[in-house]
C-alpha cells in the first residue's frame, strides 16, 4: 500500500464527499419517515424492557444522532443551512441525544 492509496482513502472523508454522499442516501428525509421513526422506538422500548438497557442506551443515541443529523440536512447545508436554522438543530439536537444516551448507558442502568 503506497502513499497515494492511504490519499485517495483519505479524499473519501472529506467534507464536501461526505455531504454529497448524505444527500445521495436522502438522509433528509429520514425524519419524516414513519417506518424509520416507529422502527426505532419500537426497538429503544423493547431492548429497555428487556433489561437491556446499555443496548437501549447505545440505540438511542445513534437514533436521536440520525434524526439529528437527518433534520440539519433537511434544512440545507452551508450558508443556507446556517440562516434556516440548520445550525441550532444540529447543536442543540446533538446535545440531547448525547444527554440520552449517557443518561442510559450510565446513570439509569443499575
Amino acid at each position: 500500500m503506497s502513499w497515494a492509496d492511504v490519499e485517495r482513502f483519505a479524499d473519501n472523508f472529506r467534507t464536501d464527499q461526505m455531504l454529497k454522499l448524505l444527500q445521495d442516501w436522502n438522509i433528509g428525509d429520514l425524519s419524516t419517515n414513519p417506518w424509520f421513526l416507529g422502527g426505532f422506538a419500537v426497538l429503544i422500548i423493547i431492548t429497555y424492557f428487556i433489561g437491556w438497557r446499555a443496548i437501549a442506551g447505545c440505540l438511542a443515541g445513534i437514533g436521536g444522532f440520525i434524526l439529528v443529523l437527518s433534520l440539519a440536512v433537511g434544512k440545507g447545508t452551508g450558508v443556507e443551512g446556517i440562516a434556516s436554522g440548520g445550525l441550532w438543530i444540529l447543536v442543540c439536537g446533538g446535545a440531547v441525544a448525547v444527554f440520552l444516551f449517557i443518561y442510559l448507558l450510565f446513570i439509569k442502568s443499575e
